[in-house]
């Protein structure tokens, strides 16, 4: 459910001032994907992947993965990732410069722990202050992109193609 502070599980619109770390063991696709688009840093594990699988399905992120994926990856990567529906690995996501660190499988937590940890080292005062410059800059301000969102999703429900994606996925075909 919704939170008030945060909107959508609690964290999608979550304004914050602290550091947000993800540690990524296997698959993190769709809301999973949006859920690290909201975070600050990316730690995963080698035989992690990353995707936005919507498409396959008749829809569209809807969790702000839509339009954030682009402000964290390159624009043509979104697009791809956004069009085909299919995969990134860690590996990739690293070159591209989303995930900062890969550790072995099962390492994950352990590297953003050690992350958080070079992070809580620094002065609190200047690491939330240039999150707080950093962030801005990145994201904006997201309402109007938001609105536009919502109005696409809406058009998508109402649409055969989520019908017919919704009995593919359960028809594994």
């Amino acid at each position: 459910e919704p939170t008030p502070r945060g909107g959508i599980v609690g964290l999608i619109n979550r304004q914050r001032t602290k550091p947000l770390l993800a540690a990524v063991e296997g698959f993190a696709l769709g809301g999973g994907m949006e859920l690290l688009l909201c975070c600050d840093l990316v730690v995963a594990a080698r035989n992690a992947s990353f995707g936005l699988p919507e498409p396959k399905r008749g829809l569209m992120p809807d969790f702000g993965g839509a339009f954030r994926v682009a402000r964290m990856l390159p624009a043509n990567v979104a697009r791809e990732m956004l069009l085909t529906g299919e995969s990134i690995s860690a590996e990739r996501a690293e070159r591209l410069g989303f995930v900062n660190v890969i550790t072995e499988p099962g390492q994950a937590l352990d590297g953003a722990i050690a992350l958080a940890g070079k992070i809580c080292a620094n002065a609190p005062l200047a690491v939330r202050e240039a999150l707080s410059l950093v962030n801005h800059e990145v994201a904006g301000d997201e309402e109007p992109t938001w609105e536009r969102s919502h109005a696409a999703h809406a058009r998508l429900l109402a649409s055969e193609d989520v019908a017919e994606g919704i009995s593919a996925f359960f028809e594994k075909r």
